[in-house]
């Protein structure tokens, strides 16, 4: 089977008042980056590596949120967040394609801390288990663009 091998860049930063979040970017369960982030939207950090594809298959790309606990996130005596702890996809680029739009096709499924969650539900309301068009991760969870190769046709295929 035929090969390619792609080039990624990864611009992420965070929103802290505190502690700073810490990521992972796995590529079909291969770890390609961990760390915490420290960038501003203005000096993201980047993260660059390369990766070998089968053509024909699919791949998934994860930005996984980790770190937070309830400590970061300060509520107001109104119930407003005063302080959080937020990581942001500022951009993603594949073999020197800056994807645009594309990202927002991302799936990022939280992962709700207790006691909160269970609060919301007794109180009928029910958070989504997913959220798409989003690139800001509150809380922890993942984040996740499925794509497949070859990138160019898939690239071709979704465009519009």
């Amino acid at each position: 089977m035929a090969t390619e091998t792609l080039k990624f860049k990864i611009e992420l930063y965070a929103s802290y008042w505190d502690k700073k979040p810490t990521c992972k970017i796995i590529l079909n369960q291969n770890e390609k980056w961990a760390n915490e982030l420290a960038g501003s939207k203005q000096k993201p950090d980047l993260i660059e590596f390369e990766h070998t594809f089968t053509e024909g298959e699919k791949y998934q790309l994860v930005i996984k949120r980790e770190g937070k606990d309830n400590s970061q996130t300060i509520l107001n005596d109104k119930g407003d967040i005063t302080h959080d702890q937020l990581v942001h996809i500022k951009s993603i680029e594949i073999d020197d394609i800056d994807l645009g739009g594309l990202v927002y096709e991302g799936v990022y499924k939280p992962e709700y801390p207790e006691p909160w969650y269970s609060q919301q539900k007794i109180n009928g309301n029910s958070p989504p288990s997913e959220f798409k068009n989003s690139l800001h991760m509150g809380h922890n969870g993942t984040w996740t663009l499925t794509f497949e190769s070859p990138f160019y046709m898939w690239l071709l295929e979704n465009l519009y």
